[in-house]
């Protein structure tokens, strides 16, 4: 079959552009004209087409990969065809692939362990399934644009033993042979550099041959050559089967050596020698990686220089050492502001605010401290302030040895806070040798000490979220306001107050006078100073759930993660609006990233708790609940949806219990009421029910997810109309709720949702 044109059809899709090509078929971007959406097209050939044999495979493709439902897979949509084409409608992926990336020195030791981490999630989550890759090398691993691994192209894969027929030879004769010329140097490329020795023979070839390939693709990520070559397939060839390749860390001295032993293992020429799964090569890498990150030594041979390749800190809060106690928001302001600075350096892991704040007041050795959210060093220190003179005592201890990297003492007075915030972060960076960057502005940020006070008191009552203290933490803002108006920061903070109120119920009568607020001040925000993570997030909060413009959202709280990688919260609103718009898969993978950054936020695991939740992968959201329950007994609708995962797991007494302990009325009502109907007490779940709806309309989507259980679907898509008008939060969660799969299936299911903006 001719190559396919831009602008021709097959079916509802039109060709763009020709994407690659390969043994099995012709790759090409095509736009979806029924879904408006673009999508990666696989061709089969029409030499193919006509041979049963190789037509068997590609639907064996479409079959194997299609149960694959991983955010480190490729998603296949469907297979099709249009007169005499049969084509794969698959996800489109944008990015680079792996092969286009790597450098003639290497990657750097991290990188290469978080990619390496990606493709052994795919591969455990194929291996497990009795899914064999059987054509792993970095051309079929692309990254995207934004840093997600995926692994593409199952194209060689077939069901392993006992899911399967034997191994076919002549899939290996086509492997070696359908390859990329010769280069210049005789260097053989394509398919054949990354095949294990019993693929080369003709045998059978089980998961432990992707390992083979897994540990090919990281020698080559980590020295920039690959361990085997050969002027001609047949010098490959036998240098696979034959030869022992130089050590990586032979080529590469800094290399750890325990990553060393794990590659060389992988690259075992008997796979009875190999690991025998590719969750058990995972489970090693993540122990290297999780070492690079604290720093801890592991003897001789060990992660060497770790803290130097991947530093880690938790900046704790300063100790309050003024007379006056009120001025506990103004050392707590200046370590929040210190460790914001920080995580917006993408070389340095910086645990979250929620995380170091645990430790407030508690007298713990440093060393435990450290140990116990997995960072190699510790900025801790004091301040005490007295009218407009202010000293700041600060050391970066190592957490390994107690070994005080750097310390300083500094006497200001109040004017020179910028300065000092500044030089603190300099000497912070300099010490853990990470090269602090800086977000350009598009006009620098007025500096004000007066400002700067007020902003840190406003702050700090904001996040308390009761009436009374975001109502003072408005009147604040406006006092900062009047004296800077130009001051990005004052904006964005009153426009966090404002949604937070709206969110809240709070008005005089107008229901949206702090929408309208808040849509105010957030674009004076953005306006002024387009750098601010602040300003996005919050323009996230009002674009989503408010205003309904989901995809805006996301993309804006995507802004606020790349000018703040390091922010656990930000990764976590990310994965929150990730998975409300239907990539649940992505967001377990963020949320999973989030943790890491602030594992001891109730919050957070509770976030992550609900996403695995929505991913229907009950047990483990149960395991994450029961965490977030530890770290905050009392935290709003923890034991409500603890017992919500009960109730899916069939586990309805304990799922009862655990809704008695809910302490939030709405929320408790909400679980009593479906958990009651689950038992086949309608009594019970009626007078839930009724008390649920009598706590007010904004808990419409409690109320609409109760009466979906109990199949009520005309109530169900009444209160779901209503929640619509009350712009209820719980409205993101439409396309992901367990609770609501029975609506989906209604004709009134998707003109709805495309209301709300959450379909296209």
């Amino acid at each position: 079959m001719a190559r396919l044109a831009p602008g021709t059809s097959l079916g509802p899709y039109q060709i763009v552009a020709q994407l690659g090509a390969g043994g099995m078929g012709e790759v090409y971007r095509a736009h979806d004209t029924r879904l408006g959406r673009d999508v990666a097209l696989k061709v089969l050939p029409e030499a193919v087409a006509a041979d049963p044999g190789r037509l068997a495979r590609f639907e064996r493709e479409a079959r194997t990969v299609a149960v694959l439902n991983h955010p480190h897979i490729v998603t296949i949509h469907s297979i099709e065809e249009a007169g005499a084409v049969r084509f794969l409608t698959m996800e489109l992926v944008e990015g680079d692939t792996l092969d286009r990336l790597l450098t003639p020195a290497g990657l750097p030791v991290p990188q290469a362990l978080e990619w390496a981490l990606a493709i052994l999630d795919a591969l455990t989550a194929a291996h497990e399934r009795g899914i064999v890759h059987r054509d792993l090398k970095p051309g079929n691993v692309m990254i995207t644009r934004d840093g997600r691994v995926k692994v593409l192209d199952f194209g060689l894969a077939r069901l392993d033993e006992g899911a399967g027929g034997d191994s076919d030879p002549s899939m290996v004769t086509q492997a070696l042979t359908v390859q990329s010329p010769v280069s210049a140097e005789g260097m053989v490329l394509g398919t054949a550099p990354y095949m294990a020795p019993e693929q080369i023979r003709g045998e059978k070839a089980d998961a432990r041959a992707d390992l083979f390939a897994l540990g090919i693709v990281l020698y080559e990520m980590l020295t920039g050559r690959r361990p085997f070559a050969g002027r001609t397939l047949a010098d490959l060839s036998s240098a696979i089967l034959r030869d022992t390749p130089a050590s990586a860390r032979s080529l590469r001295s800094e290399i750890p050596l325990p990553l060393d032993r794990i590659v060389g293992r992988c690259l075992e020429k008997d796979r009875e020698r190999r690991y025998a799964t590719a969750r058990d090569v995972r489970a090693e890498l993540d122990a290297i990686r999780r070492e690079l990150e604290s720093g801890v030594q592991s003897g001789a041979g060990g992660v060497a220089g770790a803290a130097a390749v991947a530093p880690s800190l938790a900046v704790l809060p300063f100790a309050n050492m003024s007379a006056d106690p009120e001025n506990e928001f103004f050392s707590d302001g200046l370590t929040e502001e210190l460790l914001n600075v920080l995580a917006r350096n993408p070389g340095l892991r910086v645990v979250g605010r929620t995380s170091s704040f645990a430790f407030k007041g508690r007298q713990e050795d440093l060393r435990e401290i450290g140990q116990k959210l997995g960072v190699s060093t510790l900025l801790e220190g004091s301040v005490r302030k007295a009218g407009n003179r202010v000293r700041i005592t600060v050391q970066l201890v190592k957490v390994s040895d107690g070994f005080h990297l750097w310390s300083e003492t500094f006497d200001r007075v109040l004017d020179d806070i910028f300065a000092v915030q500044d030089e603190i972060a300099k000497c912070v960076s300099l010490a853990m040798n990470v090269t602090l960057l800086g977000t350009p502005a598009a006009a620098p940020a007025p500096r004000n000490a007066g400002t700067y006070e007020l902003l840190l008191h406003a702050g700090h009552l904001a996040q308390q979220q009761t009436d009374a203290t975001l109502a003072r933490a408005v009147d604040l803002y406006l006092e900062a306001i009047a004296r800077v108006p130009d001051d990005a920061r004052a904006w964005a903070g009153i426009a966090y107050a404002y949604v937070t109120q709206y969110y809240k119920g709070a008005h005089d009568g107008d229901p949206d006078a702090k929408y309208r607020q808040a849509r105010e001040a957030i674009d004076r925000a953005v306006a002024l100073d387009p750098n601010l993570p602040e300003a996005w997030e919050t323009l996230a909060m009002v674009l989503g759930p408010i205003e309904f413009h989901w995809a805006e959202s996301r993309d804006a709280i995507r802004k606020a993660c790349a000018l703040a990688p390091g922010s656990g919260r930000l990764m976590m609103t990310l994965a929150t609006f990730t998975g409300a718009l239907g990539d649940v898969a992505e967001a377990v993978s963020l949320s999973e990233r989030a943790v890491a950054l602030d594992l001891l936020s109730a919050t957070t695991v509770l976030n992550r708790a609900r996403i695995l939740y929505w991913a229907r992968r009950y047990e483990e959201s149960e395991a994450a609940y029961v965490r977030a329950l530890e770290l905050s007994p009392g935290i709003s609708a923890g034991w409500a949806q603890l017992a919500m995962a009960y109730a899916l797991m069939g586990r309805l007494p304990e799922a009862l219990a655990a809704a008695a302990k809910e302490a939030t009325p709405g929320y408790r009502l909400w679980a009593q009421g479906t958990v009651h109907q689950l038992l086949g007490d309608r009594a019970a779940s009626d007078a839930a029910l009724a008390a649920l709806i009598a706590e007010g309309e904004h808990w419409a989507f409690q109320v609409l997810c109760v009466h979906a259980i109990r199949g009520e679907m005309d109530e169900a898509f009444r209160w779901l109309d209503k929640a619509r008008e009350v712009h209820d939060a719980g409205l993101a969660l439409v396309l992901v709720n367990p609770a609501l799969d029975g609506m989906r299936a209604d004709p009134r299911w998707l003109p709805f949702a495309k209301r709300l903006g959450l379909v296209a």
